[in-house]
């Protein structure tokens, strides 16, 4: 019996994470194939961050209906949907003769993919036990990063050889089949395989859904969380799912596949992360783990403002720390789920998710606009420093709302 639980189990968990790895995939892609577009379409610098930033607008505006959904319809039908529509997204993006079909193929990609993180979660929490889920959580992390990994160099080479229409194409082909594949793999409780389910669990009605929404929204300690996610991932994510290659490529006058080899080690550096925050939370707890993690993050920040004289080892090493130290921030879907408690806890990781990705759309919008204000072809050393500087300046923001939040914790527990 154990051991066909652990069979179902690895089964349920192994399909959604091939979708997450998918997710990750398509939303860092856009920073290797900048050239290209810019090319095939002439887009300026805030037409090619509005194209990367509209899905992570649709990605957060899409997080608490996703929570909603997830927590009523269930993690295996949601998946299933989610892959099949990124196909479909993936399929227009890639076929796209013009800026504005671009901008509905990353749309539709985004809507598609949106339940995908929070429905993995809610897998994790299912069939593994509480003390288990932030060891979890971090290995679900390092399979989406693979994804992005895969995205940086490895996709410059093959759009190298095969070209980005192509490219995308094969994406969408292999996210429907993840799709499919889900339907019938994922188990989204113990009870659906013919085993006991490891807490309490029941199907919530809408009115009990939206009642819970409702209660979570008006808990003031949900925003701490989100807050400390949208400052610290819009950083990172600025760099790694849009401007991180152009930016070496322009002031370090580096080639596309080498600067793509560069920001692929904020992947690889999150990944390591992720793999020891289990291991790192359990013994510091997760409060001094956010703090002295996001407290490197922050000075590394800073650093970036005197990239424009740096050799071109150094992008690769600063790009490996900043990915390991964003990890910071990854005890925020604990926290929020903690926060909404174990009934409705789809919606608060969900509410907190969508902080972050919202975020990240910002920050990559704002970005565009600061290098095409100071006209970023003919002066890139100071546009991307002033670009640069909002990237510091959050990564601050996300510092103090973690304090901020620790105190009110603490707060609490003395009441």
């Amino acid at each position: 019996m154990a051991k066909s639980f652990k069979r179902t189990r690895s089964i349920t968990v192994a399909a959604g994470l091939s979708a997450y790895f998918f997710v990750f995939f398509v939303r860092t892609a856009l920073s290797v194939v900048q050239p290209d577009l810019q090319s095939s379409f002439g887009l300026s610098a805030s037409q090619f961050s509005l194209l990367a930033s509209l899905y992570f607008y649709t990605y957060a505006l899409m997080q608490v209906p996703a929570g909603v959904l997830i927590d009523y319809w269930g993690p295996r039908k949601s998946i299933s949907l989610a892959m099949i529509l990124a196909s479909l997204g993936s399929w227009i993006f890639a076929s796209a003769p013009n800026f504005s079909v671009l901008l509905w193929g990353r749309f539709i990609s985004a809507l598609g993919v949106s339940p995908v993180y929070i429905a993995v979660l809610k897998l994790n929490s299912s069939w593994f036990l509480p003390v288990e889920f932030v060891a979890l959580t971090g290995i679900t992390t390092f399979i989406g990063n693979l994804g992005a990994l895969v995205s940086s160099a490895p996709l410059a080479v093959l759009v190298s050889k095969v070209g980005w229409r192509n490219s995308f194409c094969a994406v969408g082909v292999i996210t429907a089949i993840i799709g499919v594949a889900a339907l019938f793999l994922i188990k989204d409780r113990p009870s659906l395989g013919g085993f006991q389910n490891l807490k309490e669990e029941t199907q919530l009605t809408w009115k009990e859904t939206l009642e819970g929404l409702k209660k979570i929204l008006r808990n003031r300690q949900i925003w701490f969380p989100t807050l400390i996610y949208f400052f610290s991932l819009a950083p990172i994510m600025t760099l790694q799912a849009a401007w991180g290659v152009p930016m070496v490529q322009n002031l370090a006058h580096a080639s596309k596949i080498s600067a793509s080899y560069s920001v692929m080690l904020i992947a690889i550096g999150f990944m390591t992360a992720a793999l020891l925050s289990g291991l790192l939370t359990a013994k510091m707890g997760e409060f001094k783990f956010a703090k002295i993690f996001l407290g490197m993050n922050m000075a590394l920040m800073f650093s970036l403002l005197t990239a424009s004289v740096w050799p071109f080892w150094c992008y690769p090493l600063w790009f490996f720390l900043s990915g390991f130290t964003s990890a910071g921030y990854m005890p925020v879907w604990n926290w929020g789920k903690e926060i909404a408690g174990a009934k409705f806890s789809g919606i608060g990781m969900a509410l907190v998710n969508g902080g972050g990705f919202l975020g990240a759309a910002f920050g990559q919008l704002f970005y565009g606009v600061v290098l095409d204000l100071l006209a970023w072809k003919q002066q890139p050393v100071l546009a991307f420093n002033m670009s640069n500087l909002l990237l510091a300046f959050s990564s601050v923001l996300a510092f103090i709302s973690l304090v901020m939040f620790e105190s009110a914790q603490r707060s609490k527990r003395r009441l």
